[in-house]
């Protein structure tokens, strides 16, 4: 058999970047206030979803746009919370035929991910219901586990967040991109803090090219906000230094932090790596932002 030899692209785009809910207005121009929404496209093939926050309605707009049809897309839902599947209602390529999409998520509250989803759009809560969507949909159910998809290799991994929340490892053609949103690290002296947790998470993004990651809050509000799920600026960005992460990507900003804000926290993760010698960068994503990665 010839090997594929054909050069390869992934082209990482952010659509929502912020937390818990949309924050429109003066205090998040630069970055944007949509919640939380990244696709990956593999070469000219298809679309990798993830979350489906308020960002996906700007996914939705480009893709309209555009003419990207019949498009061809996966869904890796990390958990359903609002921010993270508030926009779906409002995915235009759901409600079009031609169009083919699989949706991955775990159990939560006992519920599959297509009751999940079904479960936002009842007809109490929303006046179209997903008996509407015409596309051609598949649903999924994950647990902690690895599988391939044609030559795309997905492994997932349960994130310290309430409910059940996963985080998803990516390997396409050699590249590894990881999404692990709504995470708690523990204070290495809090009471819940286990080091095979910290060690667990390193194993699963070591080495990836991209990462992004739960940076939620500052070091200081976080003292505020233990057990609620998300992390604080410096133990995000030890642990990605010590999994040898190439780019580490700042995610789920608080709703209470203004573009201002958000700089400062690129700027001590900046800091922090520095004090410790590390090749890992760090970014603070913009919505409509790409990283580009050739292989």
């Amino acid at each position: 058999m010839l090997s594929d030899t054909r050069p390869h692209t992934i082209t990482i785009q952010f659509w929502g970047v912020r937390g818990t809910l949309p924050v429109p207005g003066k205090k998040s121009i630069r970055y944007g206030g949509n919640t939380n929404c990244m696709t990956l496209k593999l070469d000219d093939k298809e679309y990798l979803i993830f979350d489906a926050g308020t960002g996906i309605k700007e996914f939705s707009n480009f893709l309209v746009q555009n003419n990207h049809f019949p498009l061809k897309a996966k869904f890796f839902i990390s958990h359903p919370h609002y921010d993270h599947i508030q926009g779906l209602p409002f995915f235009v390529p759901l409600y079009m035929k031609g169009n083919h999409f699989e949706f991955y998520g775990a159990v939560h509250g006992g519920k599959n991910i297509k009751e999940l989803i079904a479960g936002q759009m009842d007809s109490i809560y929303f006046p179209v219901t997903i008996s509407e969507f015409s596309s051609d949909i598949q649903f999924r159910t994950l647990a902690e586990e690895s599988f391939t998809i044609d030559d795309v290799h997905v492994q997932t991994i349960y994130m310290q967040h309430p409910g059940t929340c996963l985080g998803y490892r990516i390997q396409y053609h050699g590249r590894v991109l990881c999404y692990v949103t709504d995470n708690e690290l523990f204070l290495k002296n809090s009471p819940q803090f286990e080091a095979a947790q910290d060690e667990k998470l390193i194993q699963f993004i070591k080495n990836a090219d991209v990462v992004m990651m739960d940076t939620t809050y500052t070091d200081t509000e976080y003292l505020a906000k233990v057990g609620w799920g998300h992390s604080c600026l410096t133990r995000a960005v030890e642990i990605a230094d010590k999994a040898n992460v190439q780019l580490l990507c700042l995610h789920h900003h608080d709703p209470e932090q203004n573009d201002k804000d958000i700089d400062q926290k690129l700027k001590q993760a900046k800091q922090i790596l520095k004090s410790l010698k590390s090749k890992t960068r760090a970014i603070a994503p913009r919505e409509g932002e790409e990283i580009i990665l050739n292989i």
